[in-house]
């Protein structure tokens, strides 16, 4: 899955548009490498983020969804926070 599309459908960010604007900035990292949106997202992968407010974020992906929605209640479980703060929508 897209890492663009991974941000939107985990809830990380609100929408595809927002990721992929996030990640041409430079404010995503894939692996410790700079993330294109188009940069194919694995479980085991990390992802760090600095969020709008400045603070970062590291998750860790656990699971790539099927689909392309995904219930607000199981979105939580597809990734693990691993540095920074629990997020909320961003």
């Amino acid at each position: 899955m897209r890492i663009d599309l991974f941000l939107k459908v985990s809830g990380l960010l609100k929408t595809r548009s927002i990721a992929s604007k996030a990640i041409g900035s430079g404010a995503v990292e894939l692996n410790g490498s700079k993330a294109k949106a188009s940069s194919s997202v694995e479980p085991g992968a990390i992802i760090d983020m600095i969020k709008p407010d400045g603070s970062r974020i590291s998750i860790k992906v656990l699971v790539i969804p099927s689909s392309k929605n995904v219930s607000r209640k199981d979105r939580g479980s597809l990734f693990e926070v691993i540095g920074g703060e629990e997020p909320a929508c961003l």
